[in-house]
């Protein structure tokens, strides 16, 4: 026990003191940043847009516009009433980009219909949706006081009809981008801190300390505390990322507009989602852990990890693949569910269902047991290989031959 608590240390340590950690940490503290920021930008930015410059010409004797009303009407644009003769000049400026665009209201086919013409460089469908609703409002105020109709009827007459898309499940957009946010940080760190233990043992073995401390200590023991070191050290890393996020939005650093991303963040950093994340992680991370310690151990220079890690490497991506395509647009269909019972997938899976409120408590025990029982699996495996590797510095080992060699 002694021996191993040692290996865990140093390996932590080891992983802590690195460039690497403190440059992905301070990449993952300003990821942090950037997303609570990226709101307040975008409106800072979009407010700081040029108003368009439009002209507005009523040919309609019936229905005259005034200025006060168009001012009224639109005030994040100007609008100015021209005057029908000087059209051409109005397209001219249009064309010389001195003028966004011409409107002119005129009389239709038959009585019951008013035209809008419009010139514009840019079309703006929700601009031309605005105006159109403007018009019938100004005509519909005219009708009421000219048939000297009472306010009651015109209120009765009067509907606004409201679209609001809703979500089919109890979620909003903004998860979908929090669900890719999470499953990048869990591929990532996976990845490379997978990568990470494999190169540490196959460094330790081109460099003949195993042989040294192979005479100290156990080779299981050595095995599972670089394990738990390097992934100790990953979830610091994690640690630092929700605490920075957590951070910046108490001390309200940054403007948070309302339903945009970084809110959706804030209010989905909750103690449940949070501890399930670092569950899923966890558990994912062993699952593949053993995995990358038996590739380490099979390879006899780091080089040659590139070429020995890759079916390790198109299981993850086949996962991840698998995930964006199947589980993310459908968290309750089939693919979900089965996705959910998968050792390699599952961890993903369950995150996904549960940020979607797709899964229930019992499958997500059922979950995490088969996890638990795959990474005993394969860490009995990895105890079994990982003794025969480590010492056998002068040749790449192949899988077949660490199974049956003795």
């Amino acid at each position: 026990m002694r021996s191993f608590l040692i290996i865990l240390q140093q390996t932590y340590l080891q992983s802590v003191r690195t460039q690497s950690f403190r440059w992905i940490t301070m990449l993952l503290i300003l990821l942090g940043a950037c997303i609570l920021a990226l709101p307040s930008l975008i409106e800072k930015f979009s407010s700081d847009e040029k108003e368009g410059n439009y002209v507005f010409i009523s040919a309609v004797p019936h229905l005259q516009i005034q200025q006060e009303q168009l001012q009224q009407f639109n005030r994040e644009h100007t609008f100015q009433l021209g005057q029908p003769a000087n059209i051409e000049e109005y397209k001219e400026e249009i064309l010389q980009k001195k003028l966004d665009g011409l409107f002119i209201l005129k009389n239709g086919d038959n009585s019951s219909m008013i035209q809008l013409d419009y010139y514009v460089t840019d079309n703006e469908p929700l601009l031309i949706q605005q105006i159109k609703f403007f018009i019938e409002d100004i005509y519909f105020q005219k009708v009421i006081k000219e048939k000297n109709i009472s306010s009651d009827i015109a209120d009765s007459l009067a509907v606004q009809v409201e679209p609001n898309m809703q979500q089919l499940r109890n979620t909003d957009s903004n998860s979908f981008l929090i669900i890719y946010l999470l499953i990048g940080i869990m591929y990532l760190a996976i990845t490379t801190y997978g990568n990470s233990l494999a190169t540490a043992i196959a460094a330790e073995k081109s460099s003949r300390v195993m042989e040294v401390m192979i005479t100290k200590i156990s080779p299981v023991p050595m095995m599972f505390g670089k394990v738990l070191g390097i992934g100790l050290a990953s979830l610091t890393q994690l640690f630092i990322f929700f605490s920075s996020i957590g951070l910046f939005s108490k001390m309200e650093i940054f403007k948070i507009p309302s339903d945009s991303i970084a809110e959706a963040m804030i209010e989905m950093l909750t103690i449940s989602y949070i501890i399930y994340f670092l569950i899923f992680f966890i558990l994912g991370y062993f699952i593949y852990a053993a995995l990358f310690a038996v590739i380490g151990s099979m390879v006899s220079r780091p080089e040659e990890l590139s070429s020995t890690s890759i079916p390790v490497t198109i299981i993850l991506m086949a996962s991840l693949a698998a995930e964006m395509i199947l589980v993310i647009e459908h968290p309750a269909g089939i693919e979900a569910q089965i996705t959910s019972y998968i050792p390699f997938t599952a961890p993903i899976s369950l995150m996904v269902r549960i940020v979607n409120d797709t899964v229930g408590s019992f499958e997500i025990v059922i979950s995490i047991g088969m996890m638990l029982i795959s990474i005993a699996l394969f860490a009995l495996l990895a105890a079994k290989i990982y003794p025969k590797g480590i010492l056998k510095n002068d040749q790449k080992l192949t899988f077949t031959e660490l199974l049956t060699k003795r």
